[in-house]
C-alpha cells in the first residue's frame, strides 16, 4: 500500500544546522544569542528549530504568536513560553524561579493568589519585561535554556518589547532566543520592520534566511517519506510544483507508493488545495472541529472547542478523539492545554473556505462561549468575533473594553488598534451604544493621544481633523482651540525633523480672544512659544510668560504646569536658574494632575537647565529617575528623550555601567522619531568609545533613518558622534569634510551650543595634521592648519565665551580646544596645554575627557624628552580609567605608548597583613607605600597617587626600612615579594 512512513527525516539545511549548533554550544558555555529564522510559510523554520532543540541538556520553552483580526493579546507568546516552563517545572523549581515575581500574575494568572484579577487589579505591567528577564535567567542558571517564539510576524508589540529587553541584556547567560518569522506576512508599516532594524544593532543578534530546498534535498526528503529513493523525474516534478517548500513536498507525496515517475494529474497544484489535501482525509467530525478551531483565530483550549462545537452537532466525547486524529495526521498539534494547527497557513485556508453565513454563525458561537467563560474572556478576541459576526454594537463596546485593558498593560499599540476600530465603527453603531457627538469627539481625542504615544503621529492628525470638523468654532471656541493645539503638536511629531506649522496656533489664539483667562488659551500660547523657539523667532519668551499669566488666572494646575514647562523650555539657556525652578514646579503640577506627557517635557527642560548650570551629575541622576517614572506612568515617546539626555551625560561622566543599563531599557522600546534617534546616537557614542565600531555604525545609521543629519536640535550631537565614529573607522579626513558644513545650522550664525562641537572637530583636524606630519606631507599639514584656522577665525565670537554647562565645563572645553589647536600646529607647549586640559576635565567631572587628555599629555612629554615621573603617572591613571570603563581603544593606545616608553602599567595592590612579624608591624598606610615600592614607583609618583607630600612619603619609607630591618627600598620590596608570592 502507498502512504508515508514514520521517517519524517529532516532534509538539507546542513549549513543552518551547523550555525545553530554553534549557537547552542556557545549557550552552554555562557554566550547568549538571539536568532531569527526567516522564510516563507512551510519552508521549515519551526522544524529547524525543533530539530536543533532535541539536545537533552537544554530546557526548551515554546511560545506561539497568532494573527487574529489585526490585534493580539499583549504578551501572548511570552505567556505561552512561561506556561510551557510552568507545566514542566516541579514545585521546588517553581518556588526558586518565581520568588519575588508577583507581577507575573499578569502573564501567568495560575501563580497568583486566589481571586487575583491580574493586570486589571493594578499590577505595574511596566515591570513585566524585567520580571520575564529575571525568570528566564533564573531558569537558564539551572540549565542552558532555549526560548522559541514561533511566527514572530504575528507578535504583538508588547511581546516585541519584552524580546528587545531580553536581547539588550545579553551578556554571559546560558540563554538562546530563537524566533521563526514568515517573510510574506510583513506589509508596509509592519512593526516587525523597525524591530528588526533595531535588533540588528545588537551584538548578540543574528538571522538565518531559509531558501527553498534544492533537488538533492527534495529527493532526500521524499526518500525518507516513501522509504526508497524516488525517480529523478518524480523528484524534479515535486520540486517544481512545491518550489522547494518542505511542507508542500510532504503533502504532495502523500498517497504515493514510491514507484511513480510523476505526480498524478489530480494532485492539487495551488497552495490552498495542497494544504487541504491532508485535511480532507480526516473524519467528518475532525474536519468540522478543525474548521471551528480555525475560526477561533489562535490556540484554543479543548474546553472552549467543546462548547463551541456543541452547537454544531459534535458531542463532548467526540472532541478528544477528533483532536488526536488531526494530530496523528499532522494537521494540528498541542501547545500545553491549547490546540493549534501544525501549519498556521491551513487555518487561513480553512477559514477562507467557509461561506459568509458559516463564518458568521461560528463567530457568534464563540461570542456566546467566551462571554460565558470569564476565565477565557479576552476583550480583544470578543471584539474580533463580534465584528466578524456582524454585531456592530458589541464590536464597538468590546473594542473599548479591549482598549482599556491594553491601557492597563501599558500597551499603546494594541490600545490604538482597538480605539481606531471603534472610531471606524462610529457611523454604523447605534446611538445608544456609541453616545452623542461629544462622546465621538472625546473618542477621537483619546485615540489621537494614544496614537502619538504609539508613534503613530501620522494617524493622529486625521483623527484630530475629523474631530475639528464636528466642532462649530464660533460657538465652541475653547474646544476648537484644544483640538487645534493638539493637531499642531501631532503635525510636529509626524513631520519631524521639519519645522512646526504655526497657523493652527495663531487661529487657536484668535478664537480664544474673548476668553482671556482660559486654560485652553494658556495652552495655545505655551505651544506657540516652544514652536517659535524652534523657528528662532524673537517673541518666544514673551509668549511663554503670557501663557503663565493666563494659566494662573484660569486656576488650572494642569494649564499652569504646561505653561511653566514652556517657559522653562524657551529660557533654559538664557536664565537657567529660573528655568530650573519653572521646570521643577511644572513637573510637580503635571504629576499632581496625572499629566504624564507634560511632566515628561518638564523633566527634559529641567535637564537642560541643570546641564547649562554645570550640575552634570545632578542632571544625569534626576533625569534617569524621571525616565523610569515616565515609562512606568505610560508617557509617550518623548520619555525616551530623557534616556538620551541621561545617557549622554553618563558617558562623559564615566559612569558607563549605569549608561549601559539605561540604554538597554531604552533601546528595547525601539522608540521612533527624535527621541529614538537620540537614544541610538548615545548608544553609538558609547559603542565607539568601547571599541565596538561596527555596532556604533549600525546605531548611527539607524538614528539617521529616523531624522536627517542636519536636524538642528540634535545636529551638534550628531556631528560630535559622527566625527568620533568616522575617526574610529579610519576615515579621519572624511570626518573633517563631513563635519565642517554641520558645525552650524544652515545659513545661521552659530549659537552657544554649537561651540561644543569645536573640540571634537579640532581633534579630527589635528589627527589629520599629525598623520600628514608622520608621512612628511608638509602641504597637507599646512592645509589642515588652514582648515582649523579658518573655522576658529571665522567664528563670530571667542569659542565658549558663554558659560554653557557652567564655568567648569566652559574652562574644560576651552582647554581641550587650545590643546587640540596646539597638537594641530605642533607647538612646543603641548605638554602644558594637555596638562591644563586634564586638570580642567577632572574639575568638570568628565572622566573620559580627562583620561584622553592624560594620555595626550604623556604622549607630548615623551615626544619632547625622556620619560618623566609625571608622564608615568599620567599614563597609569589614564590606563586605570580606560580599564574600568571598558574603553578598549583608549586602553590599547595607552598600553602602546607605555610599551614604547617602558612604563609598567601593572596595578598596585596593597600589601595585606601577613604572619611575618616584620611586615605585620606595618601600618595600613605603610603597606600602601610598600606596594608602590614593589611596583618600582618613585617618591614623587607615590605622593601623586596617594595625594600626600613627597616628605610624607619619605617618612613612610624610612619607617618601612626600620620595621622590616632592611637597608634600602629595593631590599624592602624584595622582602615583600618573597613573603607574598601571589603579589
Amino acid at each position: 500500500m502507498g502512504g508515508l512512513r514514520a521517517d519524517h527525516r529532516f532534509a538539507g539545511r546542513a549549513v543552518e544546522q551547523e550555525l545553530l549548533g554553534d549557537v547552542l554550544r556557545d549557550a552552554v558555555g555562557g554566550i547568549p544569542r538571539a536568532i531569527v529564522i526567516h522564510g516563507e510559510a512551510g519552508i521549515g523554520k519551526s522544524r529547524l528549530a525543533r530539530e536543533m532543540c532535541r539536545d537533552p541538556r537544554l530546557t526548551v520553552l515554546w511560545g506561539s504568536c497568532v494573527h487574529f483580526g489585526g490585534a493580539s493579546v499583549p504578551f501572548a507568546p511570552i505567556s505561552g513560553a512561561l506556561q510551557d516552563w510552568l507545566s514542566q517545572a516541579d514545585a521546588d523549581e517553581r518556588e526558586r524561579v518565581l520568588a519575588a515575581t508577583d507581577g507575573l500574575t499578569a502573564l501567568l494568572p495560575s501563580i497568583g493568589t486566589s481571586g487575583s484579577g491580574g493586570a486589571a487589579d493594578g499590577i505595574d505591567s511596566t515591570r513585566l519585561p524585567m520580571l520575564v528577564d529575571l525568570v528566564l535567567n533564573r531558569i537558564a542558571d539551572q540549565r542552558p535554556t532555549v526560548v522559541v517564539i514561533d511566527d514572530l510576524q504575528w507578535a504583538d508589540v508588547a511581546s516585541l518589547d519584552v524580546l528587545s529587553y531580553l536581547i539588550a541584556g545579553f551578556r554571559v547567560q546560558r540563554l538562546v532566543l530563537i524566533a521563526t518569522c514568515r517573510t510574506e506576512e510583513r506589509g508596509e508599516g509592519h512593526p516587525l520592520h523597525s524591530w528588526l532594524a533595531d535588533m540588528r544593532r545588537m551584538p548578540f543578534f543574528g538571522e538565518i534566511s531559509l531558501q527553498p530546498l534544492d533537488l538533492d534535498a527534495t529527493s532526500s526528503q521524499i526518500e525518507g517519506l516513501l522509504g526508497h529513493p524516488p525517480d529523478i523525474e518524480l523528484a524534479s516534478e515535486v520540486l517544481a510544483r512545491s518550489d522547494g517548500n518542505p511542507y508542500l513536498v510532504e503533502l504532495m507525496v502523500r498517497g504515493l507508493s514510491g514507484s511513480e515517475r510523476s505526480l498524478s494529474p489530480t494532485v492539487p497544484a495551488a497552495l490552498g488545495e495542497a494544504l487541504l489535501a491532508t485535511w480532507h482525509g480526516l473524519s467528518e467530525q475532525a474536519r468540522l472541529l478543525t474548521r471551528i478551531l480555525a475560526v477561533g483565530g489562535r490556540p484554543t483550549s479543548a474546553a472552549v472547542l467543546t462548547e463551541v462545537a456543541s452547537g454544531r452537532g459534535l458531542e463532548a466525547n467526540q472532541i478528544t478523539p477528533s483532536l488526536s486524529e488531526a494530530q496523528d495526521r499532522g494537521v494540528v498539534r498541542s501547545e500545553g492545554r491549547d490546540w493549534w494547527f501544525r501549519h498556521p497557513l491551513l487555518a487561513e485556508v480553512l477559514y477562507d473556505g467557509l461561506s459568509p453565513d458559516q463564518a458568521i454563525e461560528l463567530h457568534s458561537d464563540y461570542v456566546l462561549v467566551l462571554e460565558s467563560r470569564p476565565t477565557e474572556l479576552t476583550a480583544a478576541d470578543l471584539a474580533v468575533h463580534n465584528e466578524r459576526a456582524g454585531n456592530t454594537d458589541a464590536t464597538f463596546r468590546w473594542s473599548l473594553v479591549a482598549a482599556d485593558q491594553a491601557a492597563l498593560l501599558r500597551a499603546p499599540s494594541e490600545e490604538a488598534i482597538q480605539l481606531r476600530r471603534a472610531c471606524a465603527l462610529w457611523e454604523s453603531a447605534s446611538p445608544a451604544v456609541r453616545g452623542e457627538r461629544d462622546d465621538r469627539i472625546r473618542l477621537l481625542r483619546r485615540t489621537s493621544t494614544i496614537c502619538l504615544r504609539a508613534s503613530l503621529a501620522d494617524a493622529a492628525v486625521p483623527l484630530l481633523t475629523q474631530a475639528l470638523s464636528l466642532v462649530d468654532k464660533a460657538r465652541e471656541p475653547l474646544l476648537a482651540c484644544d483640538l487645534l493645539v493638539a493637531r499642531c503638536d501631532a503635525r510636529w511629531n509626524s513631520t519631524a525633523p521639519g519645522m512646526p506649522d504655526l497657523a493652527d496656533l495663531r487661529e487657536a489664539i484668535e478664537l480664544t480672544t474673548d476668553f482671556p483667562a482660559s486654560a485652553e488659551r494658556a495652552a495655545a500660547f505655551a505651544e506657540l512659544s516652544e514652536d517659535e523657539t524652534l523657528h528662532g523667532l524673537p517673541d518666544d519668551v514673551l509668549h511663554a510668560e503670557e501663557a503663565v499669566r493666563i494659566a494662573r488666572r484660569s486656576g488650572s494646575a494642569q494649564a499652569l504646569g504646561r505653561a511653566l514647562g514652556a517657559l522653562a523650555a524657551v529660557s533654559d539657556s538664557r536664565a537657567p536658574l529660573k528655568s530650573l525652578a519653572d521646570a521643577e514646579l511644572a513637573e510637580q503640577l503635571a504629576r499632581s494632575c496625572g499629566d504624564v506627557d507634560t511632566a515628561t517635557g518638564a523633566a527634559i527642560f529641567r535637564f537642560n537647565s541643570l546641564h547649562t548650570l554645570g550640575r552634570r551629575s545632578d542632571a544625569a541622576e534626576v533625569t534617569r529617575a524621571a525616565y523610569f517614572d515616565a515609562v512606568s506612568a505610560g508617557a509617550g515617546v518623548w520619555a525616551y528623550f530623557l534616556a538620551h539626555e541621561a545617557t549622554s551625560e553618563l558617558i562623559d561622566l564615566g559612569r558607563w555601567d549605569e549608561c549601559r543599563a539605561l540604554l538597554r531599557s531604552a533601546l528595547a522600546a525601539r522608540a521612533a522619531d527624535i527621541p529614538g534617534a537620540g537614544v541610538r546616537l548615545a548608544a553609538s557614542l558609547l559603542a565607539v568609545r568601547s571599541g565596538r565600531t561596527e555596532e556604533a555604525r549600525l546605531h548611527f545609521d539607524r538614528a539617521l533613518e529616523l531624522i536627517s543629519d542636519d536636524f538642528n536640535p540634535l545636529r551638534p550631537y550628531i556631528t560630535r558622534v559622527g566625527i568620533e565614529l568616522m575617526t574610529a573607522e579610519g576615515e579621519v579626513a572624511d570626518s573633517v569634510a563631513w563635519a565642517r558644513p554641520r558645525l552650524t545650522a544652515m545659513d545661521q550664525v552659530p549659537d552657544a551650543w554649537d561651540d561644543e562641537v569645536l573640540p571634537g572637530f579640532a581633534q579630527a583636524v589635528a589627527d589629520t595634521a599629525c598623520a600628514a606630519r608622520d608621512r612628511g606631507d608638509v602641504a597637507a599639514v599646512a592645509a589642515a592648519a588652514d582648515v582649523l584656522d579658518s573655522v576658529i577665525d571665522g567664528w563670530p565670537r571667542a569659542p565658549f565665551a558663554d558659560a554653557m554647562g557652567g564655568v567648569d565645563v566652559q574652562a574644560m572645553n576651552q582647554a581641550l580646544l587650545a590643546a587640540e589647536i596646539g597638537r594641530c600646529r605642533n607647538t612646543p607647549d603641548q605638554p602644558e596645554l594637555w596638562h591644563r586640559a586634564a586638570d580642567a576635565c577632572g574639575i568638570a567631572g568628565s572622566r573620559w575627557d580627562q583620561a584622553v587628555a592624560q594620555w595626550r599629555c604623556a604622549e607630548a612629554e615623551l615626544t619632547n624628552g625622556p620619560t618623566s615621573a609625571q608622564a608615568r603617572g599620567l599614563l597609569r591613571r589614564a590606563h586605570e580609567c580606560a580599564v574600568e570603563l571598558g574603553a578598549e581603544p583608549l586602553r590599547r593606545a595607552v598600553e602602546s605608548l607605555a610599551r614604547r616608553a617602558k612604563v609598567d602599567l601593572s596595578p598596585v595592590e596593597v600589601v595585606p597583613p601577613v604572619d611575618d612579624p616584620r611586615l605585620a608591624a606595618l601600618t595600613g598606610r605603610e603597606r600602601e607605600v610598600l606596594a608602590f615600592l614593589v611596583a618600582g614607583r618613585s617618591n614623587g609618583e607615590i605622593a601623586k597617587d596617594l595625594f600626600i607630600s613627597d616628605k610624607t612619603v619619605s617618612v613612610h619609607v624610612s619607617n618601612i626600612l626600620r620595621k622590616t630591618g632592611t637597608t634600602s627600598r629595593v631590599a624592602a620590596a624584595a622582602l615583600a615579594e618573597r613573603r607574598l608570592p601571589d603579589q
